[in-house]
C-alpha cells in the first residue's frame, strides 16, 4: 500500500518510526485483531487501494466504501435477473418483491431484531428516518388533566446530535411540546431521578404487549407521549453513549406519561454490533452506505410495533394506501411496513443490501470489524498524543474519551493541529495541505454543533451573529476576559480582549478497511507539515486569504 504525497520530513524521526519500524511494533501488540487473519493485507489493493490511486481515505464516519468483489456481484446479479416495480404482480415484479422482503428479514436479523417486534421501514436514509419519526410522533400542546406530570410532550435530546435530530426538535416545537436539550451528564442525572408523581406503572418501549391489537392508541389517549432521543455514537468526538439509557428512559414511563426512545445508530453500527433484543429501542434509524459504501440514498427505520401504533401518518402516496378514493383524501393505509413507505421503493438499491452484508460477514462479522477498527484506534491514540513541538507542547488537542478505552470511545479522531504557543491552526489550512500530500479527511463540525461549538469556545449567541452577518471563514474574532495579570504596579487587567477562534477541527475516522499505513500516514503528514516553525510557514502562505498575520497568531 502506497503513501501519496510529499509530506515533507524523514520518517524515521518520526517517534513511532519508519512505516516498517511501526507496523512490525504495531503487529507485534495488535496482529491478533488487526487485518481479519492477513485479509486486508492480501486484498486490500485489489478491493478499494486501486480506487483510491494510492491515497489514503479516513472519512469513514462521512461515508463507508464498497469492494470491488461487492460491486462485481451487484453488477452480476443485475445482468442476469430483471427487475420490475414491486406494485405490479408480473415476474420481474415479484422477484422484486422477493428481494425486498429478504432484505427486511436480512436488516432485522443482522440487529438481531425480533420480526414479531420490529418493523424494517426503507428510507432514503437515517436522516429520512428521523424525519418521519418527529413529523409522525403526536406531539401534545398539554392537557387540562392534574394527574399529568408535564403540561405538554417532551423532546428531550444530548446536546451530542447530528443536526438530522435536532431538525426533529422543529415538529416537537410547531406542535406545542417542549424541547429539553441535555448534557451527557444531565441526561444521566435526569435518568437517575427517581419521578415524584408515579402512582402507577406503565412500562415504556417495545416490550409492550398492546402492539396488536385497537388498545394501543386508545390507552396514548390517556398519557402524555415523550421522546428520548441520542446517539449510540456521536459523529464528531465518536464518543459511545451508554445503551441502557433505553432501558432506563423507558422506566422513567408511569400511569401519565410514557417515554419512547429514538436510539440514532448511523454512526455507530459500520464498526459495532447492534443487538435490538438487548438494547430494546422503539425507533433506530440507519444508512447503509455508511455500512459498505453501496448503494447512497437508501437506509431504514427499525420500528417496534408497539411504538408504531401510537404515531400516526398524515400523506400518503403510493404504495403506503391500500384503498383511496379521490373524493375528500378518503384512504386506508396499507399494513407496516407499506404503509409508512410512500411511493414505489429503491427496489434495485435494495436488492443489493445482500451483498454488502456479505461483505462484512466475510470478514468475520461485526466482532471482528470492533476488534480490529480498536487496534487502530488505541495504537493511533497513543501516537497523536506523544507528537510533540521541540519546547514540549502538544502538536494537537485531541477531543473525546480516548484515554477511558473502547468501551468509551470509537474510532474517531477529532482535534485541532497547535502551533508551538498553542493556538489551534485554522482547519482549513491543515485540510488543504491534507489533500496536497493525498489525505481525504474532514474538517468543519461535522453536522454537530451541540458538541464542536463548545470544543471551540463559541457561544450560541455568537454562533447566530455569525450566521447573521454570513460569516464562513476559518476564524471567528470574539471578546473575551482578559487573563489577570500582575501588573508592575500591583493593579490587574480585567478587560475584553478580542480573541480569534478556529470554526471547525479536524477529523480522522476510521472503517472497516482502514490500514495502519493509513494511520503512519497521517502521523507523518502530522509530524512533517506542523511541527515547530513549519506550520507557521504554511500559515504565512495562506495570509493573504485569512487576512490575519500568522506570525502574532502563532
Amino acid at each position: 500500500m502506497s503513501t501519496c504525497g510529499t509530506f515533507g520530513d524523514n520518517p524515521a524521526s518520526l517517534p513511532c518510526g519508519s512505516l516498517e519500524e511501526a507496523r512490525a511494533a504495531f503487529l507485534q501488540q495488535h496482529g491478533a485483531a488487526y487485518g481479519y487473519s492477513g485479509w486486508l493485507d492480501a486484498n486490500y489493493q485489489a478491493e478499494l487501494g486501486k480506487r483510491l490511486e494510492g491515497q489514503h481515505y479516513l472519512d469513514w464516519t462521512g461515508s463507508g466504501q464498497y469492494t470491488t468483489s461487492q460491486l462485481r456481484a451487484i453488477m452480476a446479479e443485475l445482468e442476469h435477473s430483471a427487475f420490475g416495480n414491486p406494485h405490479s404482480r408480473n415476474t420481474s415484479s415479484l422477484r422484486a418483491t422477493q428481494e425486498v422482503a429478504a432484505a427486511r428479514r436480512q436488516v432485522l436479523a443482522h440487529f438481531n431484531a425480533d420480526p414479531q417486534q420490529y418493523h424494517c421501514i426503507f428510507t432514503r436514509g437515517a436522516t429520512e428516518s428521523m424525519k418521519m419519526v418527529s413529523e409522525f410522533f403526536p406531539w401534545s400542546p398539554g392537557k387540562a388533566s392534574s394527574s399529568s406530570s408535564s403540561s405538554s410532550s417532551q423532546f428531550i435530546y444530548t446536546q451530542a446530535n447530528h443536526k438530522s435530530v435536532l431538525g426533529m426538535g422543529a415538529y416537537a416545537k410547531q406542535a406545542g411540546a417542549e424541547l429539553r436539550c441535555l448534557s451527557r451528564e444531565q441526561m444521566q442525572q435526569w435518568l437517575d431521578t427517581p419521578n415524584t408523581n408515579s402512582s402507577s406503572s406503565s412500562s415504556g418501549g417495545c416490550g409492550d404487549e398492546a402492539t396488536n391489537n385497537g388498545n394501543a392508541a386508545a390507552a396514548a389517549e390517556s398519557v402524555t407521549l415523550h421522546l428520548v432521543a441520542y446517539p449510540v455514537k456521536d459523529n464528531y468526538e465518536g464518543q459511545l453513549y451508554p445503551t441502557d439509557w433505553v432501558a432506563q428512559a423507558h422506566a422513567k414511563s408511569d400511569g401519565a406519561n410514557k417515554y419512547l426512545v429514538m436510539l440514532d445508530a448511523a454512526a455507530y453500527v459500520p464498526t459495532h454490533s447492534l443487538d435490538l433484543s438487548q438494547v430494546q429501542a422503539d425507533f433506530v434509524p440507519v444508512s447503509f452506505y455508511k455500512m459498505f459504501g453501496y448503494p447512497s440514498g437508501l437506509g431504514a427505520l427499525i420500528v417496534s410495533k408497539a411504538a408504531a401504533v401510537l404515531l400516526h401518518k398524515v400523506y400518503f402516496g403510493g404504495g403506503s394506501v391500500d384503498w383511496c378514493t379521490a373524493e375528500d383524501a378518503w384512504h386506508v393505509l396499507s399494513p407496516l411496513p407499506a404503509g409508512w413507505e410512500d411511493g414505489t421503493l429503491s427496489f434495485l438499491s435494495i436488492a443489493s443490501l445482500k451483498h454488502g452484508f456479505a461483505q462484512l460477514e466475510a470478514l468475520g462479522g461485526m466482532e471482528a470489524i470492533a476488534a480490529h477498527v480498536e487496534s487502530l484506534r488505541s495504537w493511533m491514540h497513543r501516537q497523536l498524543t506523544g507528537l510533540r513541538h521541540s519546547n514540549g507542547a502538544p502538536l494537537v488537542q485531541l477531543f473525546g474519551r480516548h484515554e477511558q478505552g473502547h468501551q468509551h470511545q470509537s474510532g474517531i479522531f477529532q482535534f485541532q493541529v497547535l502551533c508551538p504557543r498553542g493556538s489551534p491552526i485554522p482547519p482549513g489550512v491543515v485540510e488543504g495541505a491534507a489533500a496536497a500530500a493525498g489525505l481525504q479527511l474532514r474538517t468543519g463540525c461535522n453536522c454537530n454543533p451541540g458538541v464542536c461549538l463548545p470544543n471551540l469556545g463559541i457561544t450560541p449567541e455568537e454562533e447566530r451573529s455569525r450566521a447573521a452577518s454570513n460569516h464562513r471563514g476559518q476564524l471567528l474574532t470574539v471578546l473575551r476576559p482578559a487573563k489577570a495579570a500582575a501588573a508592575a504596579d500591583g493593579s490587574r487587567d480585567s478587560g475584553m480582549v478580542p480573541v480569534q477562534l478556529p470554526t471547525g477541527s479536524i477529523r480522522v475516522s476510521l472503517g472497516y478497511l482502514s490500514t495502519f499505513e493509513d494511520m503512519h500516514a497521517v502521523l507523518r503528514f502530522l509530524h512533517g507539515k506542523f511541527v515547530d516553525d513549519r506550520g507557521v510557514k504554511l500559515l504565512a502562505a495562506a495570509d493573504s486569504t485569512l487576512e490575519w498575520s500568522a506570525e502574532v497568531y502563532c
